[in-house]
């Protein structure tokens, strides 16, 4: 019998290879804009203090070697750091943050975490299904719930964490300024993945029966407060909410990332590397 996920149509689950088909997807679409995004980085590549030539495309090989080289390179604009201080204190850290402001640290770090995290945790899981189909046995439902206690402190950090991104373009006159719609339509389809997660999640516990879930899982309590106190529309639609969480989640928070300002998630760790450390 198929693997069934709990995401579904009309009621009835999406089969795993569904599911799959849908993640293979979202996963070209991240490759092919991860090349077209190394492609203009090499644009500046070719040679150092020459001009790419108009209209040709850049060398991915040389951009990766020439950017090696300047890694490994102690000539140069660098701050000296070697490169495991710079990626622990600057890049996980966010230490040049950190020193700029304290309450923007803590937002990012709270997405930081909780994006990654949740990330993590996905790919976890698709290793775990993918070695139960592949004929390990195991109780792949025990694992899945084992899960869903650091799913749930990772999503409300995630929450929280583009919450106060929201408020602080709300009410800060600075930040407001320099936020325009494109920021605004970025913060606003990233909630509506956190909120659909969090409402298949809830709904999930409606359907299998709360008294299903034991432990810490049951410490916040919090399928009453996504499903405005287990209304009837989200046990009837929870498997299509489930599938809109999957997409948007899939499609918006992983491969829409290096056609979008999320691509600073990898930018900003490659330049800071590069550069040995962030300003002292």
């Amino acid at each position: 019998m198929a693997m069934e996920y709990f995401s579904g149509i009309a009621g009835v689950s999406l089969t795993f290879i569904v599911m799959m088909s849908v993640c293979t997807i979202a996963i070209l679409l991240l490759i092919f804009g991860l090349i077209l995004d190394l492609r203009k980085w090499a644009q500046g590549s070719v040679a150092y203090g020459l001009e790419p030539e108009e209209g040709k495309a850049g060398s991915i090989p040389a951009f990766i070697k020439a950017y090696w080289k300047q890694l490994r390179s102690h000539e140069g604009v660098h701050h000296g750091q070697s490169f495991w201080k710079s990626l622990i204190l600057d890049v996980c850290l966010q230490r040049r943050t950190f020193r700029a402001s304290k309450g923007r640290w803590f937002m990012h770090m709270l997405i930081f975490i909780g994006w990654m995290g949740l990330f993590a945790l996905s790919g976890l899981m698709f290793a775990a299904e993918i070695t139960h189909m592949l004929g390990v046995h195991f109780d792949i439902e025990a694992f899945r719930n084992m899960l869903q206690f650091p799913n749930q402190i990772l999503g409300y950090m995630l929450l929280i964490g583009v919450l106060i991104a929201v408020v602080r373009r709300l009410f800060i006159p600075k930040v407001r300024q320099n936020t325009n719609s494109y920021d605004s339509v970025l913060l606003i389809t990233l909630l509506i993945v956190i909120i659909t997660g969090f409402i298949a999640h809830a709904g999930r516990y409606i359907v299998m029966g709360a008294s299903a879930f034991t432990g810490v899982d049951m410490i916040f309590y919090d399928y009453q407060l996504w499903t405005l106190g287990s209304m009837q529309f989200f046990n009837t639609y929870v498997k299509e909410l489930a599938l809109t969480h999957s997409v948007l989640a899939l499609f918006i928070g992983f491969a829409f990332i290096p056609y979008s300002k999320y691509i600073h998630m990898i930018t900003s760790p490659l330049t800071i590397l590069v550069n040995k450390g962030g300003e002292k």
